[in-house]
């Protein structure tokens, strides 16, 4: 026999895009509660037996009760056992209504992961009247303030070693920074290491806490310690498209894992040169191939170019306005200025004619200054 796991985390379900203007932030909320139903679904096809969360199912303590109740919902769609843990933004705290409020909507099969101490999976179907065979025990260091300086992993340490029935599949759960994969300058943010976990003895740890998957293999073998990574994309420091893991561990205790991609929207902060118009075209060729309608860009031009290009670029900009979900540019373009704009805006043998003539042969950066200074004085006048 082997379980088949399906690993998610840091869903941040509640989390609100504030600085993206109103016609796509919605948008973006949304994707996350639907991308939730999409991973049960690949969960269920894949016939996966239990569905982790390995903390920040929701973005913070404070979430408005009908995404708690929808979310709540949607876990109970999953054909197996979903274990839900809290992590450092939706950590658990009994005074605090997040997780009162999910356990009142949960389903049958879910079960909130807000103690330390072992969860039998058979003893959870039981007193369910289920009839499922999960040899399973789950270890979980679940968060119960926001920032600590100390991981939650101490409990299962002291557990003694001859505990462990070799029969049973026994899968820790942990929230928090992984030493070389996520910094953690300031160490508060639960920091463990891969031979941490690994010497405690279990036959898997299944993290959250960093948006980026480890292992970043896309099919892995015989690895202990697997990070979810954000399945949604959540701001333009994300450069993969949602990832989660499948997971099957068999009678033997041998992994094999697959990275699977699940996100909708995908965020690019680019920066290109231009020197010519077809730059520009290869420009906008790279940024609406392949769905353009989920792509989220903020592009920063380069380069010093003439006038009659530097004009022609609000075309570009346009374009990929109307084509990408969401587009933002940062133009950091000089003007390449040449003999003929100079005797278009100055009478020939003036002061600025004699000046900017004589940079033209010398700098290109102070003939810059020196054009957009004058221009701003004739402006001004």
């Amino acid at each position: 026999m082997e379980l088949k796991i399906f690993l998610t985390g840091d869903n941040h379900i509640g989390l609100k895009y504030t600085s993206y203007p109103d016609h796509i932030k919605q948008d973006l909320v949304e994707a996350r509660i639907n991308n939730l139903k999409n991973l049960v679904e690949a969960a269920n096809k894949n016939n996966c037996q239990l569905f982790v969360i390995a903390g920040d199912l929701f973005d913070k303590v404070n979430i408005a009760k009908k995404d708690i109740e929808k979310t709540a919902k949607i876990l109970g769609e999953f054909s197996g056992t979903v274990a839900v843990m809290p992590g450092n933004h939706d950590f658990y705290d009994e005074m605090l209504d997040l997780w009162k409020e999910f356990s009142n909507h949960k389903g049958e099969n879910t079960i909130l992961l807000n103690k330390w101490a072992k969860y039998n999976l058979r003893d959870h179907h039981q007193g369910q009247g289920q009839e499922q065979d999960l040899e399973v025990i789950l270890y979980p260091a679940y968060c119960n303030q926001k920032h600590s300086t100390q991981n939650c992993l101490d409990w299962i340490k002291q557990l003694p070693q001859d505990e462990k029935d070799k029969n049973i599949w026994h899968i820790g759960i942990a929230h928090g920074s992984l030493q070389g994969l996520s910094p953690d300058m300031e160490n508060k943010y639960y920091n463990m290491s891969e031979r941490e976990l690994e010497n405690i003895g279990l036959d898997l740890w299944l993290l959250g806490h960093t948006h980026i998957p480890y292992p970043q293999e896309k099919q892995v073998r015989n690895k202990k310690v697997f990070n979810a990574g954000t399945p949604e994309p959540d701001g333009l420091d994300c450069r993969h498209g949602g990832n989660a893991w499948i997971i099957t561990i068999d009678e033997n205790k041998e992994v094999n894992a697959e990275l699977i991609e699940t996100g909708q929207y995908r965020f690019y902060d680019i920066e290109r040169p231009v020197t010519d118009e077809e730059s520009v075209e290869k420009i906008k060729r790279e940024l609406i191939k392949e769905n353009p309608e989920n792509k989220i860009v903020r592009l920063t031009l380069t380069g010093r170019v003439e006038k009659s290009l530097l004009e022609n670029l609000e075309n570009l900009y346009h374009h990929l306005t109307s084509k990408l979900a969401y587009f933002e540019a940062r133009e950091t373009i000089k003007l390449r200025i040449n003999q003929q704009d100079i005797e278009k805006e100055y009478t020939k043998g003036s002061f600025p004619y004699q000046i900017l003539n004589q940079l033209l042969e010398e700098d290109e950066d102070a003939l810059q200054l020196a054009y957009d200074l004058i221009r701003g004085c004739k402006d001004a006048n």
